[in-house]
């Protein structure tokens, strides 16, 4: 076997493995772009800098 068909083999062997591996890469990206979405979305617009929440004060505070 000369080293093309060997590289080949390898591919054509380890194609479904490789496959299902970047598929949950892909899965977990775009996971995480969906939950940091979801947390832009419930955060308050009156965040102070930081990330921490401003608090207003009342009359108790």
């Amino acid at each position: 076997m000369t080293g093309a068909s060997v590289a080949v083999f390898l591919v054509l062997l380890f194609a479904p493995g490789l496959s299902s591996v970047l598929k949950s890469i892909a899965f977990r990206i775009r996971a995480a772009g969906k939950a940091e979405l979801v947390r832009a979305e419930r955060e308050p617009v009156g965040n102070a800098p930081g990330g921490r929440r401003t608090r207003k004060r009342g009359r108790h505070g």
